[in-house]
């Protein structure tokens, strides 16, 4: 048996996000197996509180876009390092990767990865080319489309460094009934933060399409943001109070994925659709558009449709088709649920990051 590793997991982000949900259940993971694991966090974050009780190491420290120049921070984060003698570290962000990445260099600690799970386009700045070149030694992708988006400028040092695509893990708890069956109107469900990135005014389009054709109807939109009273004023304005509910913050998402028939997401791009692969472990058929990772999760015409982006008429058309047959329906989420417990099962991501950085 291989001797005990130092892992230490780096996120000072306060608030609880996808990232924070990946770099907490990886360290409650860790610790469960015979390594050491040491999680650097901000004090008053959301993931300090969840940690406790946990068989995890914290160290405290705040971080900003600036806080690599800190020489102090610097400074206690190599004597951290180093008193622990960390083998391995791991990033989320650009700011704490710029700040422990610097500290861990210094420190001599073995593995530097950095995991990118955000979905947009990487600057070849100096201090980036530095960062990827000579402090990161590892890189996680939650997706093949957000590691082409580190590529598009950074593919002469991504080709020299150890990567890995590990997909955001899915706890699945049996094969409880899950599917609705002969119940009307068919509920349709979409959820995620009321952005112009999830693209929920193309909701409400495709809700007047549907109304347009006569079918029994009902979408259940989950999530809360800034654009809350614009889309509520634009689902009055179309009459479709009666087929739109806004239902705000959804703590529970598994009992939500259990009330709906199908599901839809009109993000406009993804890292990783983790809400997609949620509606898959419901054995829920999936439509999205033909975008950023969603190719990755959705089999066109097998465990769901990709739409064209923002092909609002096919959307309503491949809705059509799904409300009016419950067993294409059924015979999709069963294809779903199978392609994510393949992919996504909780036990099994873990396993790929434990071989890959430990």
């Amino acid at each position: 048996m291989s001797a005990a590793k130092n892992i230490c997991f780096f996120n000072t982000t306060k608030f609880w996000g996808g990232g924070e949900k990946w770099h907490f259940e990886a360290a409650e993971m860790m610790s469960t197996t015979p390594n050491n694991t040491f999680f650097v966090c901000d004090k008053e974050g959301e993931l300090a509180k969840k940690l406790v009780g946990i068989d995890v190491t914290q160290f405290h420290v705040t971080a900003g876009n600036l806080s690599f120049l800190n020489t102090s921070k610097i400074k206690k984060l190599v004597e951290f390092y180093q008193e622990n003698n960390i083998e391995t570290v791991i990033f989320n962000s650009p700011k704490d990767l710029k700040l422990g990445g610097k500290a861990a260099k210094k420190a001599g600690v073995e593995n530097i990865v950095y995991r990118r799970g955000i979905a947009v386009e990487v600057k070849k700045s100096k201090l980036n080319t530095h960062l990827f070149k000579d402090v990161v030694t590892h890189f996680i992708f939650n997706s093949k489309a957000t590691k082409a988006l580190l590529e598009k400028n950074h593919v002469d040092i991504l080709s020299t460094k150890k990567t890995a695509i590990i997909y955001n893990a899915i706890e699945f708890s049996g094969e409880e009934q899950l599917i609705r069956n002969n119940e009307h109107p068919v509920v349709i469900g979409n959820a995620g933060r009321l952005v112009e990135q999830k693209g929920q005014k193309y909701v409400i389009e495709i809700a007047r399409k549907l109304k347009e054709k006569g079918l029994d109807f009902k979408i259940l939109i989950a999530g809360e943001g800034p654009l809350y009273e614009e889309l509520e004023k634009g689902i009055k304005s179309q009459n479709l109070s009666d087929h739109i509910e806004l239902l705000g913050f959804v703590d529970d998402m598994k009992t939500f994925m259990k009330q709906i028939d199908i599901f839809i997401s009109t993000a406009l791009w993804e890292g990783f659709g983790f809400v997609l692969a949620e509606a898959m472990t419901a054995k829920k058929p999936v439509l999205a558009f033909d975008l950023s990772s969603n190719p990755e999760l959705i089999n066109d015409g097998g465990n769901g449709f990709l739409i064209p982006a923002q092909n609002i008429e096919l959307f309503a058309n491949k809705l059509e088709g799904l409300i009016n047959d419950e067993s294409l329906r059924n015979q999709m989420g069963q294809a779903a649920y199978t392609f994510a417990k393949a992919n996504f099962e909780k036990t099994k991501q873990f396993q790929k990051l434990l071989d890959f950085v430990a």
